[in-house]
């Protein structure tokens, strides 16, 4: 049980002021084309992807249900890549997406890097439209790392956003 300590001592609380922060910046530094599309990983990406679309001024946005953590030990270690679990999917007639409009794609944070790889390589192959990713955090030993984020974490850190239960 030591490694819980692990993880629990080096948590860092996020507030939504630092996120709104955050999410301005990262729009800030947006490079074109702008979206036309944004997609939300659920659950942690969707609050980030709808701060993005009200401040970038996209009216499509949509969510894709991807679960790469292992809930049974309630700390969210990520697993290997072969067992992420899409468990909602992005609706086939979404107008922008079968219209091959530009994408970004929004979660919270590339961990491990596995979730954000999976979804890119789902919505390249499914409707191939150009694709940008955006998280607010990225870890440093990531696999992943999204063309937009905000902070570079170190990767025995556990960040607490503030849409999550304390």
């Amino acid at each position: 049980m030591s490694w819980i300590r692990k993880w629990t001592s080096k948590k860092r609380h996020y507030n939504w002021k630092y996120i709104e922060r955050a999410c301005k910046e990262i729009v800030k530094t947006y490079h074109p084309p702008p979206p036309q599309v944004i997609i939300g990983l659920s659950r942690g990406g969707w609050v980030p992807a709808v701060t993005f679309a009200n401040m970038m001024g996209v009216r499509e946005v949509y969510s894709m249900g991807v679960a790469s953590y292992d809930s049974g030990i309630g700390l969210g270690v990520e697993d290997q890549q072969s067992s992420i679990r899409t468990y909602q999917r992005l609706p086939i007639n979404c107008p922008g997406l079968s219209k091959g409009q530009p994408v970004l794609i929004v979660d919270d944070i590339s961990d491990k890097g596995h979730t954000l790889k999976h979804v890119v390589n789902h919505v390249k192959e499914a409707f191939g439209n150009p694709i940008q990713t955006a998280t607010i955090f990225t870890k440093r030993n990531t696999t992943y790392t999204p063309d937009y984020y905000y902070r570079c974490v170190d990767d025995d850190q556990w960040v607490v956003f503030p849409w999550e239960l304390k």
